[in-house]
């Protein structure tokens, strides 16, 4: 029988994933444990770093998780894992309570994807340093991926694992004529040049990014007075010990965020009068979060965003305690200062930076003078401003579109992507950040590691029915690519 190789394409691969950090990793460890020898992984990410991606790409040991070490498994199936691998590899007093760093989590999910690679005998992953450019259809039913180094790809199905996408510009939507003293990139390493001999920083945004750019300047020698501007000026709340309450949402509950707001109040102040703090109620919506999303109608959904969105997040995604003690008392100090309201202006001159931003509660005009200015404002999650080859490809192609909320990609509740028109694709799927729009929290370990969890099932079990129709129709099996691809990690 004549193959596809022997014709002249590159061999078939079962999945192939875009994007090498946490989701795109634990996935192919998740598809090798649960998959058959015939099934071949291919992983495509254009750095060096395999399973860290850019949230645990750090060696610094100052900069910790925001989730203790008892919630942060990769495995859904296996909620113990991260705390026994640490006290195995990392720290045999790491309790479940413990704030790890975010390098030892990084050698985690590694080792993750190295065990399910040797358990998986044969070689059925390949780690490929490239970017992915674009992805097209072919005559017979298969994606071809073009990556940037001219190699092509064949996948039966390909997953997107793109992680959070760079910051957008909070500067743009008035054209500030910005220069050298402003850096639209916090992670970049210029960022952070220079900065012992700067009096003052101001950080654009107050959230996480925020908080780990000020520990970065900190580290890197920074003394000078760091100002915060944000249109609420809220900062991330701190974790707290908290006990096990019951979910109290159920499927009666308000479909309004009017309702759900009150219902959230309500259950804090019953917690207060037994003593039981606020973030133990916010732990307990945790696990109900994408079905309390998906329940209210779209109206509800952009009222959220534009009313509850700022307090959910500092309430929601908090920091760890030491490092929220220490923001606490640089604000209280005056190292810190946090400031609420809408940018301006913006002028860089001789002297620095002035800009120049409306007070949130009186309205008056005020006005800074920095050395810096650094955007903090956290990931784009808007596809279509995004400067990235691979998402214009499939936005300009009609393979995928935005979700109505422009939170990420419009998909179905099994993360396949859904084109221009509303059509489904039977070959695109999405995990991470770009399902936020469907499901909300799809950033964090524990919501990530669940969606991972039953991506991988559901493609298993798909190419299963798949193989076993063909054997039953008679026809010819895809030749495996795993005799040919070679694990690099």
């Amino acid at each position: 029988m004549e193959t596809r190789s022997e014709k002249s394409g590159p061999p078939t691969i079962a999945i192939a994933i875009i994007g090498g950090g946490f989701s795109g990793a634990v996935l192919a460890a998740q598809l090798l444990q649960r998959s058959d020898p015939s099934f071949s992984v291919a992983v495509v990410e254009k750095t060096y770093s395999v399973g860290r991606g850019l949230a645990y790409g750090t060696e610094c040991r100052s900069l910790l998780l925001n989730v203790r070490a008892r919630n942060m498994s990769a495995l859904a199936d296996q909620p113990d894992h991260f705390l026994q691998w640490a006290r195995s590899n990392y720290d045999p007093a790491t309790g479940p309570g413990t704030f790890l760093p975010r390098s030892a989590y990084g050698h985690y999910v590694q080792s993750v994807l190295n065990a399910a690679t040797k358990s998986a005998g044969k070689p059925r992953l390949e780690w490929i340093r490239d970017e992915a450019l674009a992805v097209s259809p072919t005559s017979d039913g298969l994606t071809e991926i073009h990556l940037g180094g001219g190699r092509r790809l064949l996948a039966e199905r390909v997953v997107l694992a793109l992680g959070n996408f760079p910051p957008g510009d909070p500067l743009a939507s008035w054209d500030a004529k910005t220069g050298s003293r402003y850096f639209r990139d916090p992670w970049s390493a210029e960022t952070l040049e220079g900065v012992k001999d700067l009096g003052s920083i101001l950080l654009i945004g107050s959230g996480l990014t925020s908080v780990d750019v000020h520990l970065r300047l900190r580290l890197q020698g920074c003394r000078g007075t760091i100002h915060v501007v944000s249109r609420h000026g809220l900062l991330p709340q701190p974790h707290k010990a908290t006990d096990a309450t019951p979910p109290f949402w159920n499927e009666s509950s308000p479909r309004s965020t009017r309702g759900l707001l009150r219902l959230v109040r309500e259950q804090v102040r019953q917690g207060e009068r037994q003593r039981i703090e606020w973030q133990s109620v916010f732990d307990s919506l945790r696990p109900l979060v994408a079905r309390i999303w998906q329940s209210l109608p779209q109206a509800e959904r952009r009222r959220f965003l534009r009313h509850v969105r700022p307090y959910w997040e500092v309430h929601r995604h908090r920091a760890a305690p030491e490092i929220a003690e220490s923001i606490a008392e640089q604000i209280s100090s005056g190292k810190i200062q946090v400031h609420a309201g809408r940018i301006t202006n913006y002028v860089e001159n001789e002297n620095g930076v002035e800009v120049t931003y409306r007070e949130r509660k009186s309205g008056r005009t005020t006005s800074l003078l920095v050395d810096r200015v650094i955007n903090c404002t956290g990931p784009e999650s808007d596809c279509r401003r995004l400067e990235n080859p691979l998402m214009s490809a499939l936005l300009a192609d009609g393979r995928a579109r935005p979700d109505p909320l422009f939170l990420g990609l419009d998909v179905t509740l099994d993360g396949a992507l859904i084109g221009r028109g509303g059509t489904v694709s039977q070959s695109l799927y999405a995990v991470g950040p770009v399902r936020k729009g469907s499901l909300w929290e799809s950033t964090a370990v524990p919501e990530l590691r669940e969606h991972i969890h039953k991506l991988a099932q559901h493609l298993v079990n798909t190419r299963g029915r798949e193989q076993n129709t063909r054997c039953a129709t008679g026809s010819p099996l895809s030749e495996s690519a795993s005799d040919r691809l070679v694990s690099r990690v």
